[in-house]
């Protein structure tokens, strides 16, 4: 990973079928195995439409999908997107495309929540080449694992968005390729089989936009996140309902991006957030959490060394010497690493006391305040207005 979200082309479930190298906005990442596309437009896939290069089936019963795909001969697809008709009974069944092979993306769509059942071995032939799963609005009640994705070696990446019912996530391939999964903007995550599954090589999880508490976070991370406590670089928990930072994320040492915004969390303890082993920090967000205590040290480890601190809105009335000092000195040491970045702590919407607590940063230690964003006093003057002279009596 280089930068925030970062050298990798964007792509987005929000566009539900978006193909590679096309840019959008939440998600990110590039395949390794990308094929060039395959010309589907000489073929005749009634129900069916080619659209780009890809099979476009848009609620379609099944049964008339595999019955159209039974008469097609052996040939292989750049991608298939497949709606769930709202009257569908049935499940995927095993052999679905026939002779045909998805070689990209496979992607699976459900209308009002519609109960998706996938047979295992429904995409059987594909399982070598399908690189890309994403799955919206679907009801998994019915669906009890992932089965039907174990074989799917060179699959990098599985996005889920706008679902409910989970059951269980055994079944993901635990292949080196997967390495990013994102579930977001879904619910029902409360009967969940917590069994760890194998994801050894997994780098990006996104967790955000679910309304998840304590523990139903805590059950998910075990479930998904014990095997790969020396592989994940990048976590988004934001726009939840956590009141505290899971206890799993202080062990990530090779964690170089945290998002914990738009929370409910209240302290900050020493040692809750992870050290980071790496070269490159950690970045860090928890603005928008209603914050009441920050502990000596919280802000430890190479906190500081990454990009950015995001601390926006986040009830701060005092910027401690013991918690803050040690931070923007490492923001300091990076800025004379690597020229023409400047790490920084952001601070907007806070009301800051401006007292005499601020000598040891605005008259003693004024380098560190161009790595301040968005700093004010609670009479909204700026901290980079305040002067040195305005401290001189204090001790």
């Amino acid at each position: 990973m280089k930068n925030t979200r970062m050298t990798f082309l964007a792509l987005s479930i929000f566009g539900l079928w978006l193909i590679a190298e096309r840019s959008v906005e939440g998600f990110s990442f590039v395949s390794a195995n990308h094929r060039s596309a395959v010309n589907c437009s000489n073929i005749d896939y009634t129900p069916c439409t080619c659209e780009e290069n890809r099979v476009v089936c848009d609620k379609v019963l099944i049964k008339n999908v595999k019955t159209a795909f039974g008469k097609i001969p052996a040939h292989e697809l750049a991608g298939l997107r497949f709606t769930l008709s709202p009257t569908e009974a049935d499940s995927i069944p095993d052999d679905f495309l026939g002779k045909t092979r998805i070689s990209g993306d496979l992607v699976m769509l459900c209308v009002k929540n519609k109960r998706l059942k996938v047979s295992p071995k429904a995409f059987q032939l594909s399982a070598l080449t399908i690189t890309r799963v994403f799955i919206d609005g679907c009801d998994f009640g019915q669906q009890t694992n992932f089965s039907y994705m174990s074989g799917f070696r060179n699959m990098m990446a599985l996005v889920i968005k706008n679902s409910t019912n989970f059951k269980s996530f055994k079944g993901l391939p635990s292949q080196s390729a997967f390495t990013y999964l994102y579930i977001t903007h879904s619910r029902g995550f409360e009967g969940l089989n917590q069994d760890a599954v194998a994801l050894p090589a997994l780098k990006v999880f996104y967790l955000n936009f679910n309304q998840l508490n304590d523990a139903t976070t805590a059950k998910i991370f075990k479930s998904l996140a014990a095997s790969s406590m020396n592989s994940l670089t990048e976590i988004r928990l934001d726009n939840n309902k956590l009141t505290k930072i899971p206890e799993m994320i202080s062990s990530l040492n090779q964690l170089e991006q945290i998002d914990l915004g738009f929370n409910e969390i209240t302290v900050v303890s020493k040692n809750s957030l992870p050290l980071n082993n790496t070269s490159k920090g950690l970045t860090l967000s928890l603005q928008r959490n209603p914050i009441k205590t920050i502990e000596p040290g919280a802000f430890g480890g190479s906190i500081g060394s990454g990009a950015h601190v995001k601390l926006e809105d986040i009830r701060l009335t005092r910027l401690d010497s013991k918690i803050f000092r040690p931070m923007l000195e490492r923001m300091e040491i990076r800025a004379k690493k690597v020229l023409g970045k400047t790490p920084l702590l952001f601070i907007g919407n806070n009301p800051i006391q401006c007292d005499c607590h601020l000598a040891w940063l605005v008259r003693d230690n004024r380098n560190l305040l161009k790595h301040i964003e968005g700093g004010k006093c609670n009479d909204s003057t700026e901290l980079l207005d305040l002067k040195a002279t305005d401290f001189i009596r204090c001790k």
